[in-house]
């Protein structure tokens, strides 16, 4: 049996002062005064966290590979090792894993001494959920989600992200944030300086 909750009815004081109106209002009052949290976007810009789900990118080969899970999908597929060019090893498990398949493009191709290498790969963002599923499917740590999140454009062209993109995108975030360390926050002076000294105090 579903035991009703009845409201305390108000008084005839709050009913003609409005008290309940006015306690409200006092707290909308005091924080209208305080403080913004919020940032003068664009021209203030905060950092995202290292995990932050945005463009995608394609690690290059510099050394920093895996081990030794990388060296065996090379094996695998025989792939030509070419420092500063993609780990990519054609294995296609991120497009299996993808929710929508078709805003891949993967193709690889044959080198004259037997090895093989990407040579196309493409991602439509018109398609993608951001869901991360075909980055948790890498085994190679290649494909990664950056903290590019200023997409818009004039063009849906745009919207698609050839191999040579991946790889700049994947050179630029492997020199700024490859060895910083994997938390939400940068610094903990950030953290404080948004979420509690400016965070509303209730009651």
């Amino acid at each position: 049996m579903v035991k009703r909750v009845f409201e305390k009815p108000l008084s005839l004081m709050e009913r003609v002062l409005f008290l309940d109106f006015m306690k409200g209002l006092s707290i909308t009052i005091r924080q209208a005064f305080k403080r913004t949290i919020t940032t003068h976007y664009p021209y203030e810009k905060l950092k995202p966290p290292k995990r932050f789900r945005g463009f995608f990118g394609h690690k290059v080969i510099n050394g920093k590979e895996p081990q030794p899970a990388f060296t065996e999908w090379v094996e695998r597929f025989k792939i030509a090792v070419e420092p500063g060019k993609s780990r990519c090893v054609v294995c296609l498990l991120c497009k299996r894993a993808c929710p929508v398949p078709q805003l891949f493009e993967i193709e690889g191709e044959k080198l004259p001494d037997g090895k093989r290498r990407v040579s196309i790969f493409n991602m439509n963002m018109m398609l993608c959920t951001f869901c991360g599923f075909c980055v948790d499917a890498c085994p190679v740590d290649c494909l990664f989600q950056s903290d590019i999140h200023e997409t818009a454009s004039y063009s849906r062209k745009d919207a698609v992200l050839d191999l040579s993109t991946l790889e700049k995108i994947g050179k630029d975030w492997q020199n700024r944030r490859e060895d910083e360390p994997d938390r939400i926050w940068a610094d903990d002076n950030a953290r404080m300086r948004l979420w509690y000294e400016n965070s509303p105090k209730l009651g």
